[in-house]
């Protein structure tokens, strides 16, 4: 029990100082040593409402990160434990049967020899070891910083629609008449002006960071949404097979679901990046404008906003389809068709 407690408090951060006067990016994230710096947004200012939204979207992130770290570690050990267990009990317990043989982690064939006697056992037992390992720091540490990205400036997202509701806040709109050489209408409208220009710098650079991790990420996924669909199909032929047979392939059945979500989660980011930016513009429509007199200063910025909003916010890249639900769902059609025709084959 006190190990659950543990974890959990670990999970939700509880042994964290909240009202420490200089709380970091870097150390909310500790997993990562990177400050990814957000214009703007500072975690000591305790009076703003930005400051607990944006501490309460990093701590969603820290909780998913670590859920989806887990998922696939459990995945590996429960490949290579199950394994040694079997073979501990092939030579402790089991009866010496002439019919029975040294299980693999993944299924193996050989053209012309038989993998399951030794040497050949050994060697390819250690390289199947081996590539779990290098699936697990490199295929899920790269899902892991993708999404963390992602969910990083969706969380931006979210603080923009907040500022849109304080744009108009603690100002007097009575200037709004005034000409526009007067000093205190100059002085509301720099106000308005510096208001503004933050949304729009957080607006940018939402897109500018999106269009680099399509750029960086952008070969690694074109990949990804290319072969998942015959992984799946493999993997669910693989688990149909066993049981036909009147088994049931637990460790591949963990598997398929690990292949699919690896492929969902971006998929459903990238459908939430693009709603989130619909509704920026919806939310700079809707901030008031047309109920303060105030709105006629801004009414060149929200047209201009407006009309950046209605761009698709995506995950863009050379033969890479837009990465939404979408696509999570033509690939798995594509899966299952594949699988159909190994069945109606074999």
């Amino acid at each position: 029990m006190t190990i659950i407690q543990n974890a959990k408090a670990f999970l939700f951060k509880k042994g964290f100082d909240f009202d420490k006067p200089d709380i970091t990016l870097q150390l909310f994230h500790p997993q990562l040593q990177v400050f990814f710096a957000v214009n703007g947004i500072f975690f000591n200012n305790r009076e703003s409402k930005i400051r607990d939204t944006f501490l309460k979207g990093q701590l969603l992130i820290w909780q998913l990160c670590w859920c989806w770290l887990s998922f696939p570690i459990f995945i590996a050990t429960l490949y290579i434990s199950n394994t040694l267990v079997y073979l501990l009990y092939q030579s402790t317990i089991a009866t010496q049967d002439e019919h029975m043989v040294r299980p693999f982690m993944f299924p193996l064939w050989l053209p012309a020899d038989d993998p399951h006697r030794t040497p050949n056992y050994e060697i390819f037992f250690l390289l199947e070891v081996i590539l779990i390992f290098v699936v697990l720091c490199t295929f899920v540490l790269y899902v892991y910083i993708l999404f963390h990205l992602l969910l990083h400036y969706y969380n931006l997202m979210d603080i923009i629609l907040i500022a849109f509701g304080e744009l108009f806040d603690d100002l007097d709109e009575s200037v709004a008449t005034r000409p526009p050489e007067d000093p205190r209408r100059q002085e509301v409208q720099a106000k308005l002006n510096r208001r503004m220009g933050q949304i729009a710098r957080w607006h940018h650079s939402v897109f500018e960071s999106v269009e680099t991790i399509s750029s960086v990420y952008g070969p690694a996924l074109v990949y990804q949404t290319m072969f998942s669909s015959v992984v799946i199909c493999l993997i669910a032929f693989q688990v149909a097979e066993q049981l036909s047979e009147g088994k049931f392939d637990y460790l591949f059945g963990v598997l398929g679901v690990g292949a699919c979500m690896q492929l969902w989660i971006p998929c459903y980011i990238g459908t939430l990046l693009r709603n989130k930016g619909f509704s920026l513009g919806d939310r700079c429509f809707y901030s008031g404008w047309h109920g303060t007199q105030l709105g006629r200063l801004l009414r060149r910025d929200f047209v201009i906003f407006i009309q950046r909003s209605q761009e698709p916010l995506a995950i863009k890249f050379t033969a890479l389809p837009h990465l939404q639900l979408e696509t999570f769902s033509s690939i798995m059609s594509s899966a299952y068709s594949y699988f159909n025709m190994l069945r109606q084959y074999n």
